[in-house]
């Protein structure tokens, strides 16, 4: 009888319906977030569908990659990138997906280089929820920071280009560990010492930024919540294990160079005073036109401020004054939450009081103009920066890999403000197969990175101008070179600011006797220098 009850018991029909009934609640819980996560996710990928090459830089990895896959996947000594003689020490957990993803499926690993950026920005959302849901403890306020996480350009744009195959995992990785920090602060148990650790080595092994952005937030976050003898043996265990976890990686960077790359990859150029500027004139966001997601983000660390809930507005600071080169990306994880907060506590609130007397229906319509304003300026403010080489280009540096001298050197001119957005410069090396004097990328990692920094920017200036300041610029920095390379694209500048381009010195340069035209094509001209 005993089987027969227990049978029964299972089949009732009550419990059945409980069940289902259950199960619908959650799924309609699940529903908003993930249509919120499918909305970020469709946005990231409509820009990496509309090129047929890796989104703008890339090229210094592609090529670290393919050497990587070349030594049977032991880290090489050096990396042949711009004839340079760069150390091999950049963090390569992202070139040994690039190449097993490349390996095991049979793509091109420019094609790996176009999507799997996209993949782990797409990652990093759900991983953004868990932590905003811990951090906020609202559900409100953790849908309205995932939105606007999926909307803000510094959440993706870096991540999702060419060279976000090692960005694109630092982000998930240092958005994980910060998550399961918390959990390990306030709740304690083992587990989450151990999902702590491992995130928090991903984050080392993927990116430089991201690893530095791990420990300082850590470290706030024991400060907040952690101060205590358990949290701070929590913290001690899962610092010594991510450093063992990583020390395959360092320990060759060390024995190999000892301490410089590290020391010279640790160099800032930019003043942390820039990234508070450009917090407090809404420029930090990267939006087009008015940065709304900024504006509301600004409302939040008011409330925050208000209510001496520091954590958040001291968490931003920090990251702008720690790490001001990469501020843009990594801002937008506190930006985000910002937002959630001033949404959730100032604006709606706002709208729903009784002295602007307030139709109920205009909370959810301001929150809509807020979501389609937001989605738009998104779509169109990051061309031309979101954009890959073109086949034009392409094709003019094949035919001077095919058509020039080996030993040639080259200036690359694009008029491109910022030497990391500038697409040409970077895989010039790579597809033209030759030296590229100004180019900066790869020298993060050896002594005179500002200075290479300060000499590109001077360098592009000449793009605006004559013939004649290319000859002033190369006497002033002692350069020699043979060919110069001018793009034809437009040139990469930020909002309200001078427009440079090389339009200036494309239509005085066939009036220079000093230089000769020898190829002409859509993409891009070469002049040989006459010396």
């Amino acid at each position: 009888m005993a089987p027969a009850a227990g049978i029964a018991r299972r089949d009732n029909p009550t419990e059945i319906k409980g069940a289902v009934a259950a199960a619908l609640v959650g799924l309609r819980r699940l529903a908003l977030p993930l249509s919120i996560m499918a909305l970020g996710a469709a946005l990231r990928l409509s820009y990496v569908l509309q090129s047929d090459f890796p989104l703008n830089d890339g090229g210094l990895f592609y090529l670290m990659t393919r050497e990587l896959q070349q030594a049977h996947y032991r880290l090489p000594a050096y990396t042949a990138y711009n004839g340079a003689g760069l150390p091999f020490a950049y963090p390569p957990l992202g070139f040994y997906l690039a190449g097993l993803a490349a390996g095991l499926s049979g793509w091109p690993l420019l094609t790996v280089m176009r999507f799997l950026p996209f993949l782990f920005t797409a990652l990093a959302l759900p991983a953004f929820y868990g932590l905003s849901r811990a951090l906020l403890g609202s559900r409100q306020q953790a849908l309205l920071a995932l939105a606007a996480f999926a909307l803000l350009p510094g959440a993706f744009a870096w991540p999702l280009m060419g060279g976000g195959v090692t960005r694109a995992p630092g982000l998930f990785f240092a958005t994980l560990a910060l998550w399961q920090a918390y959990r390990l602060y306030t709740r304690g148990a083992r587990r989450y010492l151990l999902t702590t650790t491992l995130c928090a080595a991903g984050a080392v092994l993927s990116h430089p930024a991201m690893a530095w952005l791990t420990a300082f937030s850590g470290a706030l976050l024991f400060l907040t919540y952690g101060r205590s003898r358990r949290g701070l043996a929590h913290s001690l265990a899962a610092a010594v294990g991510t450093a063992l976890l990583t020390a395959p990686w360092w320990g060759a960077v060390v024995a190999r160079y000892g301490p410089g790359p590290f020391m010279a990859a640790g160099g800032a150029p930019e003043s942390p005073l820039a990234g508070l500027y450009a917090l407090l004139t809404l420029r930090l966001s990267g939006e087009a036109g008015f940065p709304l997601l900024a504006g509301l983000a600004l409302l939040g660390l008011a409330a925050c401020l208000a209510r001496r809930r520091y954590w958040l507005p001291v968490w931003l600071v920090a990251i702008l004054l720690l790490d001001p080169r990469t501020a843009v990306t990594t801002s937008a994880l506190p930006l985000a939450l910002l937002a959630g907060v001033g949404v959730s506590e100032q604006l709606l609130p706002a709208l729903a009081g009784d002295r602007l007397r307030a139709p109920r229906a205009l909370a959810p319509l301001a929150l809509g103009f807020i979501l389609l304003y937001a989605l738009i300026g998104t779509l169109t403010g990051q061309q031309p920066l979101l954009s890959g080489l073109g086949p034009g280009e392409r094709e003019a540096m094949q035919w001077v890999a095919a058509n020039t001298p080996p030993g040639s050197t080259f200036l690359v001119l694009t008029g491109d403000r910022a030497w990391g957005a500038d697409r040409s410069s970077e895989w010039f090396p790579v597809l033209a197969q030759r030296v590229s004097v100004a180019t900066v990328q790869g020298s993060e990692w050896s002594p005179g990175f500002s200075a290479r920094t300060a000499r590109y920017t001077a360098l592009q200036k000449c793009a605006g101008q004559g013939a004649g300041s290319l000859e002033q610029w190369a006497q002033g920095e002692g350069v020699t070179f043979d060919y110069l390379y001018v793009a034809k694209r437009p040139a990469v500048t930020p909002p309200g600011s001078t427009q440079w381009g090389a339009a200036a010195l494309l239509a005085a340069l066939p009036c220079d006797a000093h230089y000769r035209l020898v190829y002409d094509g859509p993409g891009a001209a070469v002049y040989w220098r006459q010396r």
